[in-house]
């Protein structure tokens, strides 16, 4: 009975749920990829339908939740969010027995560029995305992997974001 009243107290103190406090804002960091936010359509650099992608914010404005939905079948969801301790966003996506935990922030051009780790049967990857928004409103996604701990990099990914009418 203890240790239920102390979780209780220990929830109610982390997550407080009074009707009068006001909720958080999230920092101004946390609208740094909010040109990725919309309905996609995403191509190919020939032309060809790659799938679709749908990216929302969530929580308040602290999050991003994005659903793709891949032509060949394939789908994936990911949770981004701007890291205020770490001081950089960090994603989170899952695909059909895919995983990729990335994390960085924009660069000097104004592109999210994100990286991480990857573990596979075939051996330790690094990985590193980058959203470029276009002044045409289009974003440009190139997805890249290197095995030599980046030393040289090949395209897994290159899709080009058009906002569905």
């Amino acid at each position: 009975m203890k240790s239920c009243l102390l979780l209780g107290l220990v929830v109610g103190l982390a997550f407080p749920t009074s009707g009068s406090a006001q909720a958080p804002t999230p920092p101004a960091e946390a609208h740094q990829f909010d040109f990725w936010i919309g309905e996609w359509n995403v191509t190919t650099p020939d032309g060809k339908t790659a799938g679709t992608n749908s990216i929302r914010p969530i929580s308040g404005g602290f999050g991003l939740l994005e659903n793709w939905q891949g032509t060949g079948g394939g789908s994936g969801k990911s949770l981004n969010t701007y890291n205020r301790a770490k001081g950089q966003w960090q994603q989170f996506w899952v695909g059909q027995g895919g995983v990729l935990e990335l994390s960085g922030g924009l660069d000097v051009q104004g592109r999210m560029v994100l990286q991480g780790t990857s573990v596979t049967p075939r051996g330790t990857s690094l990985n590193r995305i980058t959203w470029t928004p276009n002044k045409d409103g289009t974003v440009r996604q190139h997805w890249e992997n290197s095995r030599d701990q980046g030393a040289t990099w090949q395209t897994v990914f290159d899709g080009l974001y058009t906002r569905k009418e």
